[in-house]
């Protein structure tokens, strides 16, 4: 039963992606068929929401889909700049914000949980640290001292800079996440703070080849999970469809596809 269900998710998701799952603006819409349509707000963050030989695709985007879709909601990606995520959704622009998004992580020094209603927590991440392998590696937050570090603007990674290191550094804020690992990569800056599993789809890949995650700082666990306006109904039909894939296999099947599945959470029994 397990396989067939399964079996089934997939064939929901290949007869959506015949709608049209291209990534060639700031809007992508799929599976244009008749009721309302759930606006996802996004960032270009692999591997989770990207755009490769032109194919709109990332674990995210593809659990997006399927979980609205199983609903009877269209689905419709907005690119939005993640420093105005929060004004993007109070305005109803977009209906969620999923992208990667840290749930017991901080803006500003207030819990990201004051802002939004937050689903279960479906992955697993941490911050990491990037620099050229020829670039010094540091072992303490005092060694920026003197040194230039890249993040997003209102990120995790931000927070990071921000709350641990009280030493003289040259803060460059970015639009997204890639936009601080380019910074890094041409030389524009010695270090970028990003998302690990970011980090590691991306250091030493084509293009990236001089680009290493630094190792020597401890940094705490971080978990994924969909934001959504507070009180909103969404918020607890995603989580049963997140408990019905875990129990069928999709979550699992689809880490895997995405080189994630030491990361991802399929069991939600302690979340409830």
């Amino acid at each position: 039963m397990k396989k067939f269900l399964t079996l089934v998710l997939a064939v929901m998701l290949s007869a959506t992606a015949v709608f049209g799952l291209v990534g060639c603006g700031k809007t992508n819409t799929v599976d244009p068929r008749e009721g309302k349509t759930i606006t996802v707000g996004y960032t270009d963050y692999a591997p989770m929401n990207y755009t490769e030989e032109g194919v709109f695709k990332g674990f995210d985007t593809e659990l997006a889909i399927m979980t609205f879709n199983a609903l009877g909601y269209n689905v419709k990606f907005k690119l939005i700049e993640w420093s105005n995520k929060y004004v993007e959704l109070n305005q109803g622009t977009i209906d969620c914000i999923w992208n990667g998004f840290t749930s017991n992580g901080f803006d500003e020094g207030v819990a990201r949980s004051e802002y939004v209603d937050f689903s279960y927590n479906y992955m697993l991440n941490a911050q990491c640290i990037i620099r050229k392998a020829d670039t010094t590696a540091i072992s303490a937050y005092d060694q920026f001292a003197g040194k230039s570090v890249a993040f997003e603007d209102g990120s995790a990674g931000e927070t990071l800079i921000t709350d641990n290191v009280k030493v003289d550094v040259m803060k460059q804020g970015k639009v997204s996440q890639m936009d601080a690992v380019t910074a890094v990569n041409l030389g524009q800056c010695d270090y970028a703070v990003v998302d690990l599993l970011l980090a590691q789809k991306v250091c030493g890949g084509s293009g990236y080849e001089k680009l290493v995650i630094n190792e020597g700082i401890e940094i705490d666990q971080e978990y994924y999970a969909v934001g959504f306006k507070k009180d909103s109904e969404l918020t607890a039909k995603v989580n049963a469809m997140f408990e019905t894939f875990g129990k069928v296999g999709y979550l699992k099947e689809l880490a895997e596809k995405y080189d994630l599945a030491n990361t991802v959470i399929d069991d939600f029994t302690n979340q409830k």
